[in-house]
């Protein structure tokens, strides 16, 4: 069933369904992570009691989200540049020799399936049509036979209603 961005079923219409007070639900399991969670931030208290009491709307979440989003920090340092010795070093172009003969390869071989299957498609759709075309001749020619057997040969028609000899 197509549905909304709040999940509200899509034949229910929009002037019904904005008037629907949608809020977030947290099973009660959580509810003492949240509550940690209130107490330790004294800013985010509001919103989890607000969660914990299922009144957070996804207005509030954004309130929230925006009011705490900070921006990412990247420690460039901290991330390791990837090591190569001096035998990997002097490998590079033969690397790259070697991906370029298997890329040449594997395009030389999409190019040799497709043709070989198109081939087959072609040669299979020929001998189809040459197939039905016989059948149609045959067909054709028969309802001829059939006409002039019907038309020319009274003497042998089946069905026929033998004469009296009183009329």
């Amino acid at each position: 069933m197509p549905r909304d961005e709040f999940g509200v079923p899509a034949h229910i219409p929009p002037e019904i369904s904005t008037t629907i007070r949608h809020t977030y639900y947290i099973p009660p399991q959580y509810y003492p992570f949240l509550k940690k969670l209130g107490d330790d931030t004294p800013e985010l208290k509001p919103w989890m009691d607000k969660l914990m009491n299922g009144e957070m709307t996804f207005d509030d979440y954004e309130e929230m989200f925006y009011t705490f989003a900070k921006p990412l920090k990247i420690h460039r340092p901290l991330i390791p540049m990837p090591y190569r010795s001096e035998a990997e070093m002097k490998k590079s172009p033969e690397v790259a020799w070697e991906g370029a003969w298997l890329s040449f390869r594997q395009r030389v071989l999409g190019d040799y399936t497709s043709r070989h299957y198109f081939r087959d498609f072609v040669g299979g759709m020929g001998v189809g049509i040459f197939l039905a075309w016989i059948y149609v001749q045959a067909h054709r020619q028969y309802r001829i036979d059939m006409k002039l057997f019907y038309l020319e040969a009274p003497e042998h028609k089946i069905n026929w209603v033998t004469p009296r000899g009183d009329l």
